[in-house]
C-alpha cells in the first residue's frame, strides 16, 4: 500500500512545535513559514491560538549597516553568529536548521543575560538582548551572501564581524577600538 497523500504527522508536529518556540521568541511570520515548511495561512492560526491576536505585520528588519551603527551591535552580532557559524549548513531539513536556529539564539540569550558589566545601550534592552530574533534571522541571510564575514582583531585577536565591501574604516575591532563618553555610551575610535 502506498503512503502517497498521507501526511507524516510526527513531521508536521515537530513543524508545529517550533513554529510556535519562534513566535514565543518574538519571531515574525515570514521567518517562522521558511524554518517550519508550513503556509501563512497555518503559522497565524499558530500565533492566534497561542496569543490570542494577530501577528505583527510587516517586512523583517533589513540594514545592511547594522553591524557597524555601534561596537554593541557589532559584539552581539559576532557573539551569536559565532556560536551558530559552525552549523549554517549541516542541517538536513529546514526544521532541522530551525531548531538549530531556536538553541543558538537561547544559547545567545543566556549568555548576554550574565553579562556583570552591560553597557548604557544593553541596559535598554530586556536582559541586555540587543539582537532580537528577527535581527539575529537577517544577520545570517547576510553572512550566506557573503555581505558579512568576520576578522581577526590583530591587537586583541578578538573574532569579530565586518561589512565585506566597504572601507577599513568599518573594520574595527568592537572591542578593543571603541571608547566609552561621558555618558557611559561606547563609540568607535575615530579613524582621524
Amino acid at each position: 500500500m502506498s503512503n502517497a497523500g498521507f501526511v507524516d504527522l510526527s513531521k508536521f508536529g515537530a513543524e508545529l512545535m517550533l513554529a510556535e518556540k519562534l513566535f514565543a521568541l518574538g519571531a515574525r511570520t515570514h521567518m517562522v513559514c521558511h524554518l517550519c515548511a508550513i503556509s501563512r495561512k497555518t503559522a497565524i492560526r499558530i500565533y492566534k491560538i497561542a496569543n490570542q491576536e494577530s501577528p505583527k505585520k510587516g517586512l523583517l528588519p533589513w540594514d545592511d549597516h547594522w553591524i557597524i551603527r555601534s561596537s554593541v551591535n557589532n559584539l552581539h552580532a559576532s557573539i551569536f553568529l559565532g556560536i551558530i557559524h559552525g552549523h549554517l549548513n549541516c542541517a538536513t531539513s529546514n526544521v532541522e536548521y530551525g531548531k538549530q536556529f531556536v538553541n543558538a539564539y537561547g544559547l545567545y540569550c543566556r549568555v548576554v543575560a550574565n553579562n556583570s558589566k552591560p553597557s548604557r545601550r544593553e541596559q535598554n534592552f530586556e536582559n541586555f538582548r540587543v539582537l532580537d530574533i528577527n535581527r539575529a534571522w537577517q544577520i545570517i541571510q547576510q553572512f550566506k551572501t557573503l555581505e558579512l564575514g568576520f576578522t581577526v582583531c590583530q591587537k586583541c585577536k578578538a573574532r569579530h564581524l565586518i561589512v565585506n565591501k566597504k572601507d577599513e574604516l568599518f573594520d574595527k575591532c568592537p572591542i578593543c577600538e571603541t571608547w566609552t563618553d561621558s555618558t557611559g555610551r561606547r563609540r568607535w575610535i575615530s579613524s582621524t
